[in-house]
């Protein structure tokens, strides 16, 4: 019962000295841009040492600790073994989300000029003009100079007029 009560009590506390921070700022800080996100950390804050204290006290930190662990060099290991299909990955995303590659647009990379036919999460398919077809893991168009010469290019377009 006394171990609710600490528990209880530990929780009223850390709300009025949120409550207290969040009037602090407002009224002394209020013209400095950016005090929401000051107010947000220090809120952040408070939690992660409010989550910490209940978890020591009540003694959670113990069974958890092994299992963080383990986990987290789990997590190190997998990242390891798999940091190019990552890499590919975030690259992959990366091309998705930029407007200016898209399918039918040539490029030319280590002196091969081709023409992509398709997107992928980790790669990139393309056509030479001889017909050879090029798979380019996505990370190259992050690491290395690729110049791209889209479908309907205004330049191709001022030469033909």
């Amino acid at each position: 019962m006394t171990e609710l009560f600490f528990a209880v009590l530990s929780l009223a506390i850390t709300a009025i000295l949120y409550l207290v921070t969040r009037q602090i700022i407002n009224k002394k800080l209020q013209d400095l841009q950016g005090s929401d996100k000051l107010l947000g950390m220090i809120l952040l804050f408070i939690t992660f040492g409010e989550l910490f204290y209940l978890g020591t006290f009540f003694g959670l930190f113990d069974i958890a600790l092994e299992m963080i662990t383990s986990i987290g060099a789990a997590a190190v290991v997998i990242g390891i073994a798999l940091q190019n299909q990552l890499k590919n990955a975030i690259a992959g995303i990366s091309i998705f989300l930029n407007p200016q590659i898209n399918v039918g647009d040539t490029i030319e990379f280590d002196y091969v000029r081709c023409k992509i036919t398709g997107l992928h999460l980790t790669k990139t398919t393309a056509v030479t003009e001889e017909g050879v077809r090029v798979i380019i893991p996505n990370h190259k168009f992050s690491e290395e100079m690729i110049q791209i010469y889209p479908k309907t290019s205004k330049i191709q377009n001022k030469k033909q007029s």
